[in-house]
């Protein structure tokens, strides 16, 4: 008895000096604190807010990428199968998409000790495929390589959330060279020289390329068409911000595009931005609904559904700063007032900031296939049996966990308090 006693006293006397040294030695690890500089400006807000680094020993299932090896990479094979480790022919994948599932590792143990390879796992119509990096764990690529990369890798959240967020957005081109295509030309493309700064409005985002994925569509206002491909959040690219130099500078976002008329003053340039765009509420606003009475001017209170396209007629100004009055017309010439203010002031936090109560573009024509029932279910964040994870995601947000199947046609999204099963892209059960 007292030999037990003696032992859990030693053992709890033991596990306090062990934690006292762990927060001792702890303290000695400090870090800078994760709020945004006040120096940053809109385009860089923009890039830190929505798309983020995700190092490739940081990934998660469900991060989907389009595979698209370059021309010199046709020939060597980047992936093998799971079932049989045989490399795949390039081609085999080429252009479709993978979802990643994991990372496993496998070890060998050598006479100078354990030596591992480091496998990712990806999915493609029902069959599993793996890239490995030799002679290193997933520890090590993270400490002593963390620009890894996979070739031919373009990551689609990258191009989802530019197209759901840039799409009908006005800009102003700072790249003085963007690009066409051309099917008469061996590189696909043609070379054009345009006037720095010059006003566009960005129709169409797609893919690019594994280092600069996106691929921005947009038009000047002589209807011109022309395009950029660009970084944003550089996962999988295997480059750092201070990368984009010299040539290269024109390649990622910010340096290719300004939200801003960097020729005009702000307050105008501000209302220039914004007047004549579409939009539409992220959620149920309160407006003014401005109407005529036997030649009397009415306005009622009413909430705006959110989804809901409108036109922005017009920008005025209020007393001070940037806040504004926004005159928005619905698709039946309505006509409705909404205070906002638009600067986004990364102190206060202002909660009125037009960019996020209002998405940029018609995001019926982003989606035209959800029919108008579904819509006006989606406006009140409702589900039914057969919508898509489209539907589903632009009606309750985005799941906290995504878990997918053997078989990817299944997956099933988590949230708080509810549980979606998903089969082919369907919505087949929800509680």
């Amino acid at each position: 008895m007292h030999t037990k006693i003696k032992f859990t006293v030693s053992f709890l006397f033991s596990l306090v000096f062990l934690t006292q040294s762990l927060i001792a030695q702890n303290e000695y690890i400090v870090s800078t604190n994760t709020k945004s500089p006040v120096s940053l400006n809109e385009e860089e807000l923009f890039l830190q807010n929505n798309f983020p680094l995700i190092i490739l020993c940081k990934w998660t299932a469900g991060m989907k990428f389009m595979f698209t090896p370059t021309p010199k990479e046709q020939f060597i094979s980047i992936f093998s199968s799971y079932d049989n480790e045989k490399e795949i022919d390039n081609t085999t994948l080429k252009e479709q998409i993978l979802i990643f599932t994991g990372v496993e590792e496998k070890a060998a143990n050598l006479s100078v000790g354990t030596n591992y390879n480091t496998r990712f796992i990806f999915e493609c119509q029902g069959k599993k495929y793996y890239y490995e990096i030799k002679n290193m764990s997933l520890d090590e690529i993270c400490h002593k390589n963390p620009r890894a990369s996979i070739p031919g890798l373009i990551y689609l959240k990258d191009v989802d959330t530019a197209r759901e967020l840039l799409i009908g957005k006005v800009v102003y081109i700072q790249s003085s060279t963007v690009y066409l295509d051309d099917a008469n030309s061996y590189s696909g493309y043609k070379e054009v020289t345009i006037a720095p700064n010059s006003r566009a409005v960005i129709t169409a985002v797609g893919v690019g390329n594994k280092n600069y994925p996106v691929k921005v569509v947009f038009e000047d206002v002589n209807g011109r068409s022309y395009y950029l491909d660009v970084a944003m959040s550089r996962t999988n690219s295997g480059m750092d911000i201070v990368d984009f130099q010299a040539s290269k500078k024109m390649k990622l976002f910010l340096h290719a595009f300004s939200f801003s008329d960097k020729k005009a003053n702000s307050t105008e340039s501000l209302i220039n931005k914004y007047t004549n765009l579409s939009v539409y509420p992220k959620k149920s606003i309160e407006a003014r609904h401005c109407t005529q009475i036997d030649n009397e001017a009415s306005n009622n209170r009413i909430h705006l559904f959110r989804y809901t396209p409108f036109i922005i007629k017009k920008v005025k100004l209020g007393q001070s700063g940037t806040l504004a009055s926004l005159e928005l017309a619905n698709s039946h010439g309505q006509l409705f007032e909404v205070e906002v203010d638009l600067k986004y002031n990364v102190i206060t936090k202002n909660e009125n900031f037009i960019e996020d109560l209002f998405g940029m573009g018609d995001i019926h024509k982003q989606y035209p296939y959800i029919t108008e029932e579904n819509w006006k279910m989606i406006a009140r964040g409702e589900l039914k049996v057969g919508m898509t994870t489209d539907e589903c995601r632009l009606s309750i947000g985005d799941p906290i966990e995504r878990r997918l199947k053997k078989d990817s046609r299944f997956e099933t999204w988590f949230y708080n308090g509810k549980i979606l099963e998903f089969e082919s892209s369907r919505l087949v059960r929800f509680k």
